[in-house]
């Protein structure tokens, strides 16, 4: 029996979308807490094997004991519940910029659960102390000690990365846990080291849990079939009989797939338990149309099936599993366009279901079908609606071949993790957010001799130490005094970072490892000592680059005009202007980073290229290459809470411009111009990523159809940025997101949700990922408004 002969199209959706206010109503997660009791209980039972037996032993325990449940809803079995906790600060409502502390603290997350039934506070605290003890809480702790106070005021940051990387689930989903099973078995035959051995049948063992959550799943739906009636019967029926198959065995058709692949999410979630946050899809498209097309499944169809998948990624009342991205398009590595029938069923099931997760992103180059741009349309200009992020092919290829140096064969397979960073589906471990730099700090610091603004106290070098007798000869050196002042703070970041990789690779990953290169490999994911994945790399996101490009323009235009008033700008930016607002509107008046104003636009591009190089310099745990992203997913306001007055003018604790965008009100001369300040930045060396944000008014789009504003977005917005000819030198932009609305039409929105609103989901971009505005802490709204920036962007 298959799906299509029990229910339509229809049907399905109305079920995804039950399902999903079923899911929004859920206020509470204890999954993950019942999972860290299980760990305990198995890091006692299984101690006297090693860590990776150990550790597959415990996810198999998981696998037996977590409370599973079917609700009448489901076409699929399976969820991400049990692996979130309410954690993430940014759609937290009680979130405010002054109190966040950065996602340091390993038990952190036990601040996350309330008491409720039987799990009381006093177990609560119990397993928070166990966990507070363990060999990772300790290395994790140790790696931050050795940042010192650097990171109580955002000179830079550090972390432990779970998430952010692409599995490759295609080979799964072809021969099953039986199949890759048998591989194991026969790499491991070839096998003489004796560790990798063991690796491998850690691998084995951890790839049982997903057969035995399948089989649980079975029993429930065969259960809940001997109550119902009808179509609901035959339903679950179904549901049961595609369990007992799948994911032992590969999928045949378009639902065995997708359930397939729910099964190995949910394991592979669970695994990391509690919060591995953003593990992205991938190029879903090209995963999920050979099996659409065996039995050549409708549009309509593949589209309803598609929405139960993108419930799955929705998390309880906040849809909590933030970063999750699905990308589809793109070209192949000849050249070809890759869009298919999926792709263009996988929009109608966003556009249909219009939910908070999962990322939705669009693979573009100069080929790509005008009918995919008027499939966009819709979701560009219909009001709080999500919007896609949109990346460039012909300009990734190029970095990630040069820069990363991926082989030409895999090129194609380069998908997005988290919010923007360009990995290979299952080859490549970016450790993608594991440090975070703030060069604006940095700049306050030698400009106040080694004083922090904010609090007075001493981080860096005195006017003496940098060989300076004042201020004025200061700000005369400003730029080689910034650079040697940076890199050793990027040294010292550098160091915590892969410290807290060490500390991470504590908490090994058979499961994943199985969809990450491990079954070539006979190696760890996370492996720190030997490589585990074919590509392997760090990141940095580096914020701050339009506030410095700024700060130099303004120091020149002092220097060459007011020579005299150095001490006095200094003073001034000590505290705050409040006693000298005549020199922070003379700052101000200095030119700015995008209007197309050659000499600070050539700074911009400078910093961008000196830190890129910088950056790429520095060694991970493995010997590879840190990369440069020039990324700030929100925090370019909370690491701008941190930063002193600037010589742009900018006041103390204001927001730090977005990404590679200018700050916020500095571009005056509107979207053309800001495009050619923006093509002048060496993208060729942003190879662990990027980020701009484009706050667009629908007005400028004339056309009658959805259709027709398609294409109008790509003649007016797309085109230009993307494949603009007068781009000459290096590669083009590679990333882009907008929110195609204005200030006024969401303070409406804030003023009357009932109104704008009446689903609760009104949906907006907020760096690389989107959410339901409504859901954001009232810091995070404000800053979505004024970064609409809509004189940046007239046309």
């Amino acid at each position: 029996m298959k799906i299509e002969s029990i229910l339509n199209a229809q049907e399905i959706t109305e079920l995804a979308k039950e399902r999903f206010k079923e899911e929004r109503a859920t206020d509470h997660l204890e999954g993950w807490f019942l999972a860290k009791e299980i760990m305990r209980e198995c890091d006692e039972k299984f101690k006297e094997d090693v860590d990776s037996i150990r550790i597959s032993k415990t996810l198999v325990e998981i696998a037996k004991r977590i409370p599973l449940w079917l609700s009448d809803y489901h076409i699929f079995a399976g969820t991400q519940d049990d692996a979130f906790a309410r954690s993430y600060a940014l759609i937290n409502p009680a979130f405010s910029v002054d109190s966040f502390t950065g996602y340091c603290d390993p038990v952190a997350v036990f601040g996350d659960i309330d008491p409720i039934g039987d799990i009381t506070r006093e177990r609560i605290d119990d397993l928070k102390k166990y966990n507070e003890n363990t060999k990772f809480a300790q290395a994790l702790c140790a790696a931050y000690d050795i940042a010192g106070d650097k990171t109580s005021e955002a000179i830079f940051f550090i972390e432990q990365v779970t998430g952010h990387l692409i599995p490759d689930m295609r080979g799964a989903l072809k021969v099953g846990v039986k199949g890759l099973k048998e591989q194991i078995k026969v790499n491991k035959a070839k096998e003489t080291d004796e560790d990798k051995k063991v690796y491998f049948d850690a691998m084995d063992i951890a790839l049982d849990a997903a057969v035995i959550i399948a089989n649980r799943y079975a029993d429930m739906a065969e259960e809940k079939a001997k109550g119902l009636e009808a179509k609901d019967k035959e339903r679950f029926k179904l549901m049961a009989a595609t369990l007992r198959k799948v994911p032992e065995n590969g999928a045949e058709n378009l639902y065995e797939a997708i359930q397939l692949f729910i099964i190995m999410w949910q394991v592979m979630c669970l695994e990391q338990t509690p919060n591995p946050y953003a593990f992205s899809v991938g190029n879903a498209d090209r995963i999920f149309e050979p099996y659409r097309s065996k039995e050549d499944t409708g549009r309509d169809m593949t589209a309803a099936l598609l929405k139960h998948l993108l419930v799955f990624y929705n998390v309880a009342d906040r849809s909590w599993a933030i970063s999750q991205n699905l990308i589809i398009g793109g070209k192949s590595n000849t050249g070809e366009d890759m869009t298919n029938p999926t792709s263009y069923a996988l929009l109608d099931a966003y556009y249909d279901m219009n939910l908070p997760q999962p990322i939705l992103s669009v693979k573009l180059h100069k080929n790509t079908p005008d009918k995919l741009y008027e499939s966009l349309g819709r979701f560009l200009f219909t009001p709080g609606c999500l919007t896609p992020s949109f990346f460039n092919d012909d300009s990734v290829f190029e970095f990630l071949k040069e820069k990363n140096h991926v082989e030409p064969q895999d090129l194609e397979d380069y998908s997005v993790a988290g919010c923007q960073e360009p990995l290979i589906m299952g080859k490549d471990n970016g450790n993608t957010t594991n440090s975070w730099l703030n060069m604006a700090k940095v700049l306050e610091l030698c400009i106040n001799d080694g004083k922090s603004e904010i609090s007075g106290k001493k981080f860096g070098k005195s006017y003496e130490e940098n060989g300076c007798k004042n201020a004025l000869e200061l700000l005369q050196n400003i730029r080689p005094i910034f650079y040697e002042n940076l890199e050793e703070y990027v040294d010292q970041m550098v160091e915590c970072a892969n410290a807290a990789s060490e500390a991470i690779s504590i908490l090994q990953v058979p499961f994943l490892s199985t969809l990450m290169d491990g079954i070539k490999t006979g190696v760890d994911t996370r492996d720190t000592k030997t490589q585990g994945t074919k590509y392997n790399g760090s990141g940095c996101l580096i914020h701050g680059l339009s506030v410095v490009a700024d700060s130099f323009a303004a120091i020149d235009t002092l220097l060459a005009e007011r020579p005299e008033d150095a001490e006095r700008m200094v003073e001034a930016l000590r505290d705050n202007f409040e006693h000298d607002p005549e020199m922070r509107q003379y700052l101000m008046k200095a030119k700015k980073y995008g209007n197309n104003i050659a000499s600070v636009d050539k700074d911009a591009a400078e910093i961008a290229g000196k830190v890129s190089d910088m950056v790429c310099s520095k060694k991970n745990y493995l010997g590879n290459a840190f990369r440069a992203d020039w990324a700030s997913p929100s925090t370019h306001l909370l690491y701008g809470y941190w930063v002193g007055a600037t010589p742009d003018g900018r006041l103390a604790r204001e927001e730090l411009g977005y990404g590679i965008d200018p700050l916020y009100g500095e571009a005056h001369q509107g979207l053309g111009f800001r495009i050619m300040s923006n093509m002048k930045l060496p993208f060729d060396k942003m190879n662990g990523g990027c980020a701009s944000h484009l706050g667009i008014n629908p007005n400028y789009f004339k056309s009658e159809t959805m259709e027709g504003k398609g294409m109008e977005f790509k003649d007016k917005i797309m085109a230009p940025l993307f494949f603009n000819p007068k781009k000459t030198d290096g590669i083009s932009p590679f990333y882009l997101y907008v929110n195609v609305t204005t200030p006024e039409m969401l303070r409406k929105v804030l003023a009357n949700p009932k109104k704008y609103a009446p689903s609760g989901v009104y949906i907006m971009r907020i760096h690389g990922t989107f959410v339901n505005f409504l859901d954001l802490s009232p810091d995070i709204q404000e800053d979505i408004i004024k970064r609409l920036d809509m004189e940046s962007t007239s046309m």
